[in-house]
Order: structure tokens, then sequence, then C-alpha cells
């Protein structure tokens, strides 16, 4: 993949997954053309900085992200084997053959990180089987603080408009609310995001185009009463019981959340109570030991398996 000059979810996923791999005796690297400027994620993964030049062994398996058909390409006559790692099946870089089946990709296999993305290369691609490696939320790195502010806090980077105008909308329909600081999250590394939202009461979703949407779900895990956007991946763990959710567009329901959270949290009693156990329960499925064991468990059957 490329270093990105912002952070991203997805690559915090990759750093961890080489963590995981290399804490477990798995020769496992991040490959990048050169070394990122920030290290938004804090990660101790071993890095590979090829400078544009990659070079291929016999019996290596690579990783590539779903979005960069680049490396496909340069990969496609080397010895090895190619696996898609797809975290947004929004990213898939399609071509305009619709008779091309999966082998347009020139790679070997697919490893979903939803069921959104499962659910794409079944219903698209037709693929039956797919791996899917689980989501997973840190709970060394996202949880509450005990100071927690009147505040909404949010992430602009995909839909800055729209955060705009849902802004304004909400301090003129709910004008009790108007005077509300919102704090927006962007070019932070990942501790920093995360002190912000645990810090926050409130946190609006922009999930835009999501294969899953991760912010929200760390948001539950600092503590936020969340409300906004779906994006469409997020309807694997969104229910009415741990947020209030929005198609996307809808900018009415998504003010109106903002609000119904912040008077709720005004009401307090059993049904906060119920609120805030239901979006633990949330979080709690996706625990970095159920992420541990699926990774684990298809590498330790990949690798055993000859070419």
């Amino acid at each position: 993949m490329e270093p990105l000059s912002f952070p991203a979810g997805g690559v915090a996923v990759i750093y961890r997954h080489a963590e995981i791999l290399s804490d477990h005796g798995i020769p496992a690297f991040v490959a990048l053309p050169s070394k990122p400027a920030v290290d938004f994620y804090d990660t101790h993964a071993p890095l590979i900085v090829h400078g544009g030049k990659l070079d291929p062994q016999p019996g290596d398996v690579w990783v590539i992200p779903e979005g960069w058909r680049e490396y496909m390409e340069a990969l496609k006559s080397a010895p090895v084997k190619r696996i898609v790692f797809c975290q947004n099946q929004y990213y898939v870089a399609f071509t305009e053959n619709p008779y091309a089946g999966f082998s347009e990709f020139d790679v070997d296999g697919v490893i979903a990180s939803s069921e959104s993305v499962r659910s794409f290369f079944q219903d698209v691609y037709e693929l039956p089987r797919i791996p899917l490696i689980p989501c997973a939320i840190d709970p060394a790195i996202y949880f509450p603080s005990p100071a927690k502010r009147r505040q909404i806090a949010y992430m602009p980077r995909k839909l800055p408009e729209d955060a705009a105008f849902i802004y304004n909308a909400f301090r003129r329909r709910h004008r009790r609310y108007a005077d509300l600081p919102w704090v927006a999250i962007g070019g932070t590394t990942q501790r920093e995001a995360a002190a912000i939202m645990a810090a926050s009461e409130v946190f609006l979703s922009l999930s835009h185009k999501e294969s899953f949407g991760l912010p929200p779900l760390e948001a539950m895990a600092c503590g936020c009463l969340v409300a906004g956007f779906h994006g469409d991946g997020g309807r694997e763990y969104m229910t009415s019981e741990n947020g209030w959710w929005a198609e996307t567009g809808d900018w009415k329901a998504c003010v109106d959340g903002l609000a119904e959270a912040l008077d709720l949290l005004n009401c307090g009693g059993p049904a906060l109570a119920a609120r805030r156990e239901s979006m633990a329960a949330t979080v709690r499925h996706y625990s970095p030991e159920r992420m541990e064991a699926e990774l684990l468990g298809y590498w330790q059957g990949l690798l055993s398996t000859p070419f």
C-alpha cells in the first residue's frame, strides 16, 4: 500500500494484523514505498520500505489492499500467492468487462473485513466462500474518560459539507442546544482521536460508503452516545438500541438523533443505563481476542497448504 498523509482506520487494521502475526512468530511485514512521515498508529509492525521496487521471493504471500490494482499487476507473474484484503468494497477497481470473473484481479483469493464485503464478493463475483477477519476495538485505546464534557465530537473528512450543514441545521432546529461545543477530529493520531471521543458525551457519525465504519463503534467504546449515518456497512452492528441511525442524506434524522441523545443524557435513569449496556455489548462482540483468533486461524491454515 501507499503511506497516507492522514490517519485511516483501514491502515490501522493492516498494521495491527502485521503486529499480531509477527508477535506469534509468523513473518509478516507492511510493505511501503517510503516510510510514513507521521506514525499515526503507534505501531510496532515490521516494515519493508521498497522504494517502488518490489522484490517478491518464491513462496511469499503478498496481501494487497483492494484499491491498489497496480500492485496486483506488478505481482502478476511473480512466483507468489496474491491475496486481496478488502476492507471496503466501494474501493474495488472494476474493469469495463461485465463478463470478467474474479481472475481479472490477477490474485488467488480474497479476505473480507466485514459482512458487507463478504456479501459483495458473493453477490457480484459469485465467490461462495470468503474468509472474514472481523474488526476489533482495542480497550487499551478506546475507553471512556471520567471527565466527560457535554460536547459533540465528529470526523468531517469524508463529508465536510454535510458536516457543516448538519451543524447549522442542528443549532436552528434544536435551539436549546445551540451553544453546545462541536469538536472536529482530523489529522490526529489514533490515540489523540480516541482521547477526544473519550472526553465527549455525543458523537455524530458521518459514515459514508463504508464496509463497516469503525469510528461510531470506537465512539461507543469511548462512552459516547452516537447518532448519524450508518454508511451502509455499519448496519452490521448498528441497532435501534445502541444508537440513532439515519440513511445517507437524511439530515433531519441526524439532527433529531443528536437531540434525542442529549435529551437522554439529561433525563438519565434506566433508559440511559440500558442504552449504555447495549453499546457495551456491541463493542464486546468486536473484541481483539476474536479478531486475533480468526486471523491466526486463517493464516495458519493458509500457510500449511502447499501452493
